[in-house]
Protein backbone atom coordinates (compact mmCIF):
# COMPACT_ATOMS: atom_id res chain seq x y z
CA UNK A 1 0.00 0.00 0.00
CA UNK A 2 1.04 3.61 -0.46
CA UNK A 3 1.77 5.79 2.41
CA UNK A 4 -1.38 8.59 3.01
CA UNK A 5 0.63 11.98 1.55
CA UNK A 6 -2.07 13.86 1.88
CA UNK A 7 -2.64 14.52 -1.77
CA UNK A 8 -6.54 13.87 -2.01
CA UNK A 9 -6.49 17.31 -0.04
CA UNK A 10 -4.44 19.41 -2.01
CA UNK A 11 -6.07 17.42 -5.56
CA UNK A 12 -9.98 16.69 -5.42
CA UNK A 13 -9.16 14.55 -8.39
CA UNK A 14 -6.50 12.57 -6.35
CA UNK A 15 -8.40 9.34 -5.17
CA UNK A 16 -9.59 8.67 -1.27
CA UNK A 17 -6.67 7.47 0.83
CA UNK A 18 -8.57 3.34 2.19
CA UNK A 19 -11.28 2.59 4.64
CA UNK A 20 -10.13 1.01 7.62
CA UNK A 21 -12.72 -1.90 6.80
CA UNK A 22 -10.53 -1.94 3.47
CA UNK A 23 -7.29 -1.55 5.00
CA UNK A 24 -8.73 -4.43 6.92
CA UNK A 25 -9.74 -6.58 3.86
CA UNK A 26 -7.19 -5.81 2.02
CA UNK A 27 -4.07 -5.85 4.36
CA UNK A 28 -5.27 -7.94 7.01
CA UNK A 29 -4.71 -5.05 9.77
CA UNK A 30 -4.96 -1.66 10.08
CA UNK A 31 -3.15 0.90 12.79
CA UNK A 32 -5.81 2.33 14.80
CA UNK A 33 -4.16 5.74 14.19
CA UNK A 34 -6.89 7.67 16.54
CA UNK A 35 -6.38 5.70 19.80
CA UNK A 36 -4.20 7.18 22.13
CA UNK A 37 -3.27 6.64 25.67
CA UNK A 38 -2.00 8.23 28.92
CA UNK A 39 1.78 8.48 29.12
CA UNK A 40 3.15 5.64 30.30
CA UNK A 41 -0.46 3.65 30.91
CA UNK A 42 -3.02 1.28 29.07
CA UNK A 43 -5.72 4.21 29.81
CA UNK A 44 -7.18 5.67 27.00
CA UNK A 45 -8.02 8.94 26.39
CA UNK A 46 -11.26 10.77 25.83
CA UNK A 47 -10.30 11.46 22.37
CA UNK A 48 -12.58 10.36 20.03
CA UNK A 49 -11.85 7.08 18.11
CA UNK A 50 -14.02 6.47 14.88
CA UNK A 51 -11.58 3.85 14.07
CA UNK A 52 -13.62 1.36 16.78
CA UNK A 53 -17.09 2.80 15.60
CA UNK A 54 -15.36 1.74 12.28
CA UNK A 55 -14.67 -2.02 13.78
CA UNK A 56 -17.72 -2.25 15.73
CA UNK A 57 -19.73 -1.81 12.44
CA UNK A 58 -17.81 -4.63 10.99
CA UNK A 59 -18.34 -7.20 13.17
CA UNK A 60 -22.10 -6.16 13.34
CA UNK A 61 -22.07 -6.29 10.01
CA UNK A 62 -19.98 -9.58 9.29
CA UNK A 63 -21.20 -11.97 12.00
CA UNK A 64 -18.44 -14.75 11.09
CA UNK A 65 -15.94 -12.08 11.26
CA UNK A 66 -13.22 -11.99 14.38
CA UNK A 67 -10.69 -9.38 15.00
CA UNK A 68 -7.48 -9.49 16.65
CA UNK A 69 -6.35 -6.16 18.38
CA UNK A 70 -2.40 -6.01 18.99
CA UNK A 71 -0.68 -3.47 21.03
CA UNK A 72 3.00 -2.67 20.50
CA UNK A 73 4.90 -0.32 22.00
CA UNK A 74 8.93 1.46 21.17
CA UNK A 75 11.96 -0.14 22.12
CA UNK A 76 12.49 1.94 24.97
CA UNK A 77 12.87 0.51 28.77
CA UNK A 78 12.87 -3.90 29.22
CA UNK A 79 11.29 -6.18 27.20
CA UNK A 80 8.84 -7.67 28.96
CA UNK A 81 7.62 -4.42 30.76
CA UNK A 82 6.60 -3.27 27.09
CA UNK A 83 5.01 -6.75 26.72
CA UNK A 84 2.89 -6.48 29.63
CA UNK A 85 1.84 -2.89 28.61
CA UNK A 86 1.40 -3.22 24.72
CA UNK A 87 -0.95 -6.21 26.11
CA UNK A 88 -3.11 -4.28 28.54
CA UNK A 89 -3.51 -1.35 25.68
CA UNK A 90 -5.00 -3.66 23.64
CA UNK A 91 -6.99 -5.22 26.27
CA UNK A 92 -8.58 -1.56 26.95
CA UNK A 93 -9.65 -1.29 23.64
CA UNK A 94 -11.39 -4.74 23.47
CA UNK A 95 -12.86 -3.45 26.54
CA UNK A 96 -13.86 -0.14 25.00
CA UNK A 97 -15.23 -1.75 22.26
CA UNK A 98 -17.31 -4.65 24.17
CA UNK A 99 -18.47 -1.92 26.46
CA UNK A 100 -18.98 1.14 24.41
CA UNK A 101 -20.74 -0.37 21.46
CA UNK A 102 -21.63 -3.46 22.49
CA UNK A 103 -18.97 -5.05 20.24
CA UNK A 104 -19.28 -9.25 20.26
CA UNK A 105 -16.65 -10.12 23.10
CA UNK A 106 -16.36 -13.61 21.96
CA UNK A 107 -15.39 -12.08 18.34
CA UNK A 108 -12.22 -10.32 19.87
CA UNK A 109 -9.10 -11.03 21.27
CA UNK A 110 -6.42 -8.96 22.67
CA UNK A 111 -2.46 -9.48 22.78
CA UNK A 112 0.33 -7.27 22.66
CA UNK A 113 3.59 -7.54 20.67
CA UNK A 114 5.73 -5.16 22.68
CA UNK A 115 8.65 -3.50 20.99
CA UNK A 116 8.65 -7.18 18.65
CA UNK A 117 7.34 -5.47 15.36
CA UNK A 118 8.48 -1.96 14.50
CA UNK A 119 7.25 -0.13 11.90
CA UNK A 120 10.02 2.17 12.06
CA UNK A 121 13.11 3.00 13.46
CA UNK A 122 13.80 3.64 17.31
CA UNK A 123 16.17 5.83 16.90
CA UNK A 124 14.35 8.72 16.91
CA UNK A 125 11.17 9.89 18.47
CA UNK A 126 9.38 10.34 15.22
CA UNK A 127 9.81 6.70 14.74
CA UNK A 128 9.11 5.74 18.16
CA UNK A 129 5.89 7.27 17.91
CA UNK A 130 4.88 5.04 15.12
CA UNK A 131 6.07 2.29 16.95
CA UNK A 132 3.43 3.19 19.60
CA UNK A 133 0.20 2.18 17.93
CA UNK A 134 -2.59 -0.68 18.13
CA UNK A 135 -3.72 -2.60 15.18
CA UNK A 136 -7.01 -4.25 14.62
CA UNK A 137 -5.99 -7.89 12.43
CA UNK A 138 -8.51 -9.53 10.55
CA UNK A 139 -8.47 -13.44 12.18
CA UNK A 140 -11.31 -14.99 10.61
CA UNK A 141 -10.89 -16.84 7.05
CA UNK A 142 -14.81 -16.87 6.13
Amino acid sequence: AQPDTGTAENDPAAPAAPSLVERLEAEGHAVLADVRFESGSAELTSSPTPSLDAIAGYLSANPAATILIVGHTDASGGLESNLSLSRMRAQAVVDRLVRDLAADPERILAEGAGPLAPIATNLTEEGRQKNRRVEAVLTSTR
